[in-house]
């Protein structure tokens, strides 16, 4: 079998007023690999331009499997 990496994607949840129990903000067109670094980074600029807290991140990757 062969994989193939189509996509990364990374969605954020915040809480803050209003949102206690979550919020969830998206980003595409991420690298292949996205280290505990960038996501704790991207956390905090989010936590810098916002009330927010940042709680947690979920890292999806998409792959072609080619059956050879």
């Amino acid at each position: 079998m062969e994989k193939n990496w189509l996509k990364t994607a990374v969605s954020v949840t915040m809480s803050g007023e209003g949102h206690e129990e979550g919020l969830k903000r998206s980003f595409g067109n991420m690298p292949e690999t996205v280290t505990d670094d960038q996501i704790k980074g991207l956390g905090s600029v989010l936590e810098a331009v916002s009330k927010d807290k940042f709680d947690f991140a979920t890292v999806t990757t998409t792959e072609k499997v080619v059956n050879n």
